[in-house]
């Protein structure tokens, strides 16, 4: 235990910050110190969000250019038949990655399916067909507009690229080489996952029904029907009840469960091990990606275009006010998910902070993880690092 950082903790779930956290502290490649508060407890599944940008699709990506199934600079126009828009013709897989294809940063495509549709494939085309019918926003390749929408497309790419479903490429690439056992997508079955509450009650000791055939690489032991155990996330006005054990994204579900933004419910020891083996190849020391395409993804840009710092499929800490905080090295990397988790990679010192939390729960308006990121990341920083 450490008394400051725990303190930390207790007071953000004591003031509503998150009502759960799972904190995850390694330095080469060691855990340091790992932790469950609040309404956590050791194999809480988290909606990681945004984080299924880099852990999944991004990494993907990586795995096709090794293959020589795709090449950072092919179009849009090349691989997807509906996408047949001049500007088709200038955006890239690297655009895509970064966040500079000029597409918007978001669209609430889910609103406009009929609910027959949700989940359904031909609902799933007729979103992929309003993201190419997107005007953009700016000219590919002059400004960083972080995008879903170009996610989503990115997705759709891989999945041509691959021959395969994206969590069906995601478990025979990552997950399973990787031994992360507790890390998948949920796939909607067209059937309501039932909660164990409705509206604002429900919590992490609650346990929901997952079908077995809704999630990619289920363990062995797992038997069909096994209750698991979900940090719920929004009380929903669109689905009507809390979220608890299916994606919140709400374009994301109505995809089917699985897009290349959004959809990944993991834990911090899964995506520690994820880290360790991606840290490792940035050194060198693994074959499970070539060392020279990890670093032409994660190397800084010094001639990047206007807006936030991206490198492809990670973020870099801002030069003020990074959610980061004080501690990590410009030569580092991380992401942030909308449910309130996170991840920093300090590349150059070897050392990682993984926040998984809740903080949506029960309302998407709660964002006091804003000021609680930065100074766990600095406290962090100073117990177990410096």
């Amino acid at each position: 235990m450490n008394r400051p950082v725990d303190a930390a903790f207790k007071e953000a779930i004591a003031r509503g910050a998150f009502p759960a956290a799972d904190l995850l502290v390694a330095k080469r490649g060691e855990i340091v110190y790992s932790a469950h508060y609040g309404d956590a407890r050791e194999g809480t599944y988290f909606d990681i969000a945004s984080l299924t940008k880099p852990i999944c699709t991004a990494t993907l990506a990586m795995q096709l250019v090794k293959d020589g199934l795709i090449k950072l600079d092919d179009t849009v126009y090349q691989w997807l038949a509906g996408a047949r828009r001049h500007e088709h013709r200038e955006i890239t897989v690297r655009m895509l990655l970064n966040h500079t294809s000029g597409l918007p940063a978001w669209q609430p495509y889910y609103r406009e399916l009929p609910i027959s549709l949700v989940a359904a494939e031909s609902g799933k085309r007729l979103i992929i067909g309003e993201c190419f019918n997107e005007e953009l926003v700016a000219k590919p390749g002059e400004k960083t507009i972080y995008s879903d929408v170009g996610y989503i497309i990115l997705g759709e790419m891989i999945e041509q690229a691959g021959h395969a479903p994206l969590d069906a490429q995601f478990h025979e690439r990552i997950a399973k080489p990787l031994k992360m056992n507790d890390t998948f997508f949920v796939r909607v079955s067209g059937q309501q996952i039932s909660t164990t509450a409705r509206r604002t009650t429900t919590s992490a000791d609650q346990h929901v029904p997952t079908p077995r055939h809704g999630i990619r690489g289920e363990r062995s032991d797992r038997k069909e029907g096994e209750h698991r155990r979900f940090a719920p996330t929004e009380d929903c006005p669109w689905r009507d009840h809390v979220i608890h054990g299916e994606v919140h994204d709400q374009n994301a579900y109505a995809l089917g469960g699985v897009a290349g933004h959004a959809g990944l419910f993991s834990t911090a020891i899964d995506i520690h091990r994820f880290t360790v083996e991606l840290t490792r190849c940035y050194r060198g020391d693994s074959n499970w990606i070539p060392q020279d395409i990890v670093r032409e993804f994660l190397q800084h840009n010094t001639e990047k275009p206007e807006g936030e710092a991206f490198v492809l499929g990670w973020n870099r800490p801002s030069r003020k006010n990074s959610s980061s905080g004080h501690g990590f090295s410009p030569n580092s990397i991380g992401h942030l998910g909308y449910t309130g988790c996170s991840i920093w990679i300090d590349l150059t010192n070897d050392f990682w902070v993984i926040l998984l939390t809740n903080r949506i729960h029960p309302s998407s308006t709660n964002e006091k993880i804003k000021a609680f990121r930065p100074k766990i990341h600095d406290l962090v920083y100073d117990e177990f690092i410096a």
